[in-house]
């Protein structure tokens, strides 16, 4: 009998059956299905593809958070110089130490520098709170103290510098400083119980008389108030406190306050300050007290 062979009898038996046994495309939610099932059966009605696809949804959103708050942390480290600075003080504490130099620097609660040098020159950046700096003798090199828009140059003395808002840039304790404005600005020379301060944005530096001694009195562990405005001494104690303190009295911020208070007890320190000016404690937590 004639019997003809189709192509799929003329092929060998063993390739006919690798494509019988061809193994079916691979299931994209597979792994998601195995990990919901956990070896027991679905309920009744139960989409279980329906959870994978959400499951997979939810998996690269927080992936995503997370790349997005991994960026922010490093914008924040890069536009916050002071995270990276060289030294600091706790806020709360008072930091005493010592440059390559041997200059000696007095760092106020908050307080950060960078410090670099060169053959000419030894520059500190302060990048936030106040310093006050006993500088090594080098005549060779000079000592720069770089804050905000002021660069402080001292003739062999005990000086400070604030890159707060606290009425002063630079303040002399002993000997003398230069005060200048950067690329050729306004330049000036103070001495002892002389302060420098922006006196504006395009009017140079402005000098007056201040108490040197009672300004940096934190350096020996104190805070010395004298016919001060409570609004400022509130700022002021707040700098020794995490979080915020707020006063919501505006008739008492304009009061003036005499005292001397102590560092190591901060809270301690705005009790008196409330008690004796007739504040009224609202709120007291960790990180915010609320005045009135």
């Amino acid at each position: 009998m004639d019997r003809r062979l189709t192509m799929a009898d003329q092929r060998p038996p063993g390739q006919v059956k690798r494509r019988q046994e061809a193994a079916p495309p691979p299931d994209p939610f597979g792994p998601e299905l195995g990990r919901l099932k956990g070896g027991r059966a679905f309920p009744p009605g139960f989409d279980p593809r329906a959870v994978a696809r959400r499951s997979r949804r939810r998996r690269r959103t927080l992936r995503g958070g997370g790349i997005a708050l991994l960026a922010a942390a490093l914008l924040w480290l890069a536009f916050d110089p002071s995270l990276t600075a060289d030294y600091s003080a706790p806020v709360g504490s008072v930091a005493r130490v010592t440059l390559p130099d041997g200059t000696i620097a007095h760092l106020d609660s908050g307080a950060s520098i960078s410090w670099s040098e060169s053959q000419t020159e030894r520059r500190v950046r302060l990048h936030a709170g106040i310093g006050l700096f006993e500088t090594a003798p080098e005549p060779e090199r000079d000592f720069v103290v770089e804050a905000a828009a002021l660069e402080v140059r001292p003739l062999g003395t005990v000086f400070a510098v604030s890159a707060e808002a606290s009425g002063w840039a630079a303040l002399v304790q002993s000997g003398e400083v230069r005060v200048s404005l950067p690329d050729g600005g306004s330049s000036t020379v103070i001495g002892p119980g002389e302060a420098a301060s922006m006196a504006g944005p395009d009017a140079g530096l402005a000098i007056s008389e201040v108490d040197a001694e009672r300004l940096l009195a934190w350096r020996s562990g104190v805070l010395d108030f004298k016919n001060t405005p409570l609004a400022e001494v509130i700022a002021t104690l707040e700098r020794y406190r995490p979080g915020r303190i707020l006063l919501l009295n505006d008739a008492a911020a304009a009061r003036r306050f005499d005292g001397v208070l102590a560092l190591d007890d901060i809270d301690g320190a705005l009790r008196i300050v409330a008690e004796s000016s007739g504040l009224e404690p609202l709120a007291t937590w960790p990180l915010l007290v609320v005045l009135r």
